[in-house]
């Protein structure tokens, strides 16, 4: 024989109090929040940025010198090896803007309005060669110049500027 057994209190099973409330809305609170920021973070698993954990916002309307973003590129062929085919992907900091004045120097050498970048190396770490890029002049309208923060980042120095239509994110550092 089954027993139901009643509840002491004469108030329904549906009403909560404040104590049983506030339980209730943290762990919906909690259920939302899994759902929602996990597309909302992303880790850098590169060391090419002195920051590895980053929250995620739609692409800014306006980008500004230092934002880090995360833009789209086709020829990735020096990072893709052991990586996911699809990895099309690179989290870089913006470090120069349209019109501002790019030059490189013969030793590679990149300045934005004379304040140094870094250099593009002839080699990988692992001694492969390195397609390096080179310009003097005004950054073109809607292009971005891109760098880690790493010496040995492989950034807009090896394969150019970006176009602002490839951005996908703007990128908040966490930690």
């Amino acid at each position: 024989m089954i027993r139901i057994l009643k509840s002491s209190s004469s108030r329904p099973w549906w009403r909560l109090n404040r104590r049983e409330q506030t339980v209730a809305i943290v762990f919906l609170a909690f259920i939302l929040a899994g759902s929602w920021l996990p597309g909302r973070i992303t880790v850098a698993t590169s060391g090419s940025l002195n920051h590895r954990v980053f929250f995620l916002l739609p692409a800014p309307a306006k980008v500004e010198l230092g934002d880090y973003l995360v833009f789209g590129r086709q020829d990735l062929s020096q990072v893709q090896s052991g990586l996911r085919a699809d990895h099309d992907q690179m989290l870089k900091k913006v470090g120069c803007l349209p019109g501002d004045q790019l030059t490189t120097d013969e030793t590679h050498h990149f300045f934005c309005n004379g304040r140094l970048l870094g250099q593009a190396l002839e080699t990988d770490s692992k001694g492969r060669p390195l397609p390096r890029f080179f310009f003097n002049g005004p950054v073109p309208a809607d292009k971005l110049f891109m760098v880690g923060t790493h010496p040995r980042s492989y950034d807009s120095k090896y394969y150019g500027f970006i176009d602002v239509h490839e951005i996908s994110h703007q990128a908040l550092p966490l930690w």
